[in-house]
């Protein structure tokens, strides 16, 4: 069954693994009918951390982290605009508005969240490339620049 790697950096993260932004926006979103399985590759880069009360910028990433359903998209034609994107996506008018670039943008709905007790490897998970005649499976050796299409996996634990 199809589903979809999606890169999300670590600051929006967080934001997801606390419940606090439960839309994620993207330009484009796949052609599949809704609810699919999203999993979650945290890119590379740094989080703020506290450690015997100091902080420090701890480097993480490059793994799968977890994954969710996205049971629904919200598309927003207003170019950044629209005050639903504003909080559930965690992002300003501003901020919003800027990334549309004047284009719709799709909020994929996150829900039935699962973080990771380990975090997965990318080569773990099977790429599915789209071509005119079908399609051809491929390992994954480097991450989405947005989001791929990847074949369901078992992702206990």
């Amino acid at each position: 069954m199809k589903a979809v790697l999606i890169s999300i950096r670590p600051e929006w993260c967080d934001l997801i693994a606390r419940g606090e932004k439960t839309l994620e926006v993207r330009k484009t979103r796949p052609k599949i009918d809704t609810p699919f399985k999203c999993y979650i590759y945290r890119t590379k880069g740094k989080v703020k951390h506290i450690l015997n009360g100091k902080w420090f910028n701890m480097p993480v990433g490059g793994s799968v982290i977890g994954e969710f359903i996205c049971d629904t998209y919200v598309i927003d034609r207003t170019f950044g605009h629209d005050a639903l994107f504003n909080g559930a996506a965690c992002m300003t008018e501003v901020e919003c508005a800027a990334y549309s670039t004047c284009s719709p943008i799709y909020g994929w709905h996150i829900s039935n969240l699962k973080i990771y007790e380990k975090p997965k490897k990318l080569r773990d998970f099977t790429g599915i490339k789209t071509m005119r005649d079908g399609f051809e499976l491929r390992v994954l050796e480097r991450p989405p620049q947005s989001w791929c299409y990847v074949m369901e996996v078992n992702c206990n634990g």
